[in-house]
């Protein structure tokens, strides 16, 4: 167990440590701007990947239309969902994934047929 937490720790730290350097070397090189916005580009699709995949594979959220886009930590969902129960539990469970900093709601309640 220590290892696994001791594994993940030295990922992060290896991750953060090479966003700096990055971000240092894009402040003295123009064309490393690109880089920097390819790794924040990146973040931000996985992030927005796996709250997406999480609600469409949530079994309480069936009959949901859902659709995440976001940037840095900000999310916003919309789409529709069938009631006030579903609309409440994907943004419960949105706001448990981590790396999620703000969440937006643009969903609305599906009209009855």
């Amino acid at each position: 167990m220590i290892s696994r937490n001791f594994f993940g720790a030295s990922l992060l730290a290896v991750f953060l440590l090479g966003g700096l350097g990055l971000t240092a070397f894009a402040m003295e090189n123009a064309e490393a701007k690109f880089a920097v916005a390819e790794v924040s580009d990146s973040f931000d699709v996985a992030l927005n990947d796996k709250v997406e995949t999480l609600l469409r594979t949530d079994v309480g959220l069936a009959g949901s239309q859902l659709r995440v886009r976001g940037h840095a930590g900000v999310l916003t969902i919309g789409g529709t969902v069938p009631d006030e129960h579903s609309l409440r539990r994907a943004l419960d469970l949105a706001s448990g994934v981590r790396g999620v900093q703000e969440l937006r709601n643009e969903m609305e309640l599906a009209l009855p047929k």
